[in-house]
């Protein structure tokens, strides 16, 4: 099992400052899946709990996408407000590199049971929690001029405040600090999941929401053979709203499956034979099917996850993971662990 727990923390307003940080800690005992469809209970639960001043809704969309290339996909998540404008953004590449590459840092459970879905030789790796091998490797194979992460930074600080439409025409020349020729990608697929509401959470914040943050980390939350991407959007020191999602390799030939994007092209060379990348979230009918025939499991996958979600809207930063019996409509067995996740990462910003 993996024992360690990547964080990072994100910048994500309008007229804020931004930082990445990367720390290590103990693993959680486990890893799982999540996405969230909105929910008047956890809307309600949000509501109630919010912090003092007027309350506002927000919604956290979860997506995938390509923006660079076909040898990686792109995680996104976007917090929007009631009118849809964005309030912050995160984003990040998820591809596989050479298992030697100097100064790599491979997601969760590389060294577990999500290895075995490898192709010989490479490791998955994410481009926030390893820019520096990244960038490096860019700046020898095209002579990229910044870190990779700092471009991404820019993006998302150029997103904040804007309504989707608007990032949809928006150019290289537009994001100041971004040097990538895909910056465009990157703010098209912001814009296309900002107005998507397959993967959501909810929840509610004060103010203008001019200091709101997105935190986020990689970790173990349901054994070693998936990792769970937990972010968490957070306001002073409440969790205003969380998501939760966990990446797990399944037979290519699964009735129903959908792999991550690019499996079919570029990335999929780095899968082993037979085996395709999946998140929880995005298969939840699928994988909870998996569950029931082999576990007995008594509900979908996504339910339990949204219940996760509902009961952290509005939690301090500094409770403790809940119990299973804590939070009504979530039946998995490592619940706390996944409470725990975005708990953790509320704590990075």
């Amino acid at each position: 099992m993996n024992d360690r727990i990547m964080s990072r923390r994100t910048f994500i307003v309008a007229g804020v400052s931004f930082s990445a940080l990367f720390l290590g800690a103990a693993a959680l005992p486990g890893c799982a899946p999540k996405q969230a469809v909105g929910s008047e209970d956890a809307s309600d639960a949000a509501a109630d709990a919010a912090p003092s001043g007027e309350s506002n809704p927000v919604v956290l969309h979860r997506g995938y996408a390509s923006a660079h290339g076909d040898k990686c996909f792109t995680q996104v998540v976007v917090a929007t407000a009631a009118d849809g404008t964005i309030l912050a953004a995160s984003v990040d590449d998820y591809q596989y590199m050479a298992a030697d590459t100097a100064g790599l840092v491979p997601v969760p459970n590389s060294d577990g049971g999500f290895a075995e879905g490898y192709a010989q030789g490479v490791v998955l790796a994410s481009k926030s929690f390893s820019s520096d091998s990244y960038s490096a490797h860019m700046k020898e194979a095209a002579g990229s001029t910044q870190p990779w992460r700092t471009s991404m930074d820019a993006i998302e600080a150029a997103a904040a405040g804007k309504q989707p439409s608007e990032l949809e025409h928006m150019g290289i020349d537009a994001v100041s600090g971004a040097t990538l020729v895909d910056t465009p990608n990157y703010l098209a697929a912001v814009a296309e999941i900002a107005k998507n509401n397959d993967i959501i959470a909810e929840g509610a914040y004060s103010g203008d929401g001019s200091d709101l943050e997105l935190g986020m980390i990689l970790a173990v939350a349901h054994g070693d053979k998936c990792f769970t991407s937990a972010i968490a959007l957070v306001q002073g020191d409440t969790i205003v709203a969380a998501s939760i999602d966990d990446f797990q390799y399944t037979a290519a030939d699964t009735e129903g499956i959908e792999a991550v994007p690019n499996s079919d092209a570029g990335f999929g060379e780095g899968a082993a034979e037979g085996k395709v990348l999946m998140s929880k979230s995005v298969n939840s009918p699928v994988y909870s099917k998996s569950l029931k025939e082999k576990g007995g499991a008594t509900q979908d996958w996504i339910t339990s996850m949204e219940a996760i979600e509902a009961y952290l809207a509005g939690t301090s930063t500094s409770d403790k993971a809940p119990g299973i019996d804590a939070v009504s409509g979530a039946t998995l067995a490592d619940t706390t662990n996944y409470a725990r996740a975005a708990i953790d990462a509320a704590k990075t910003v």
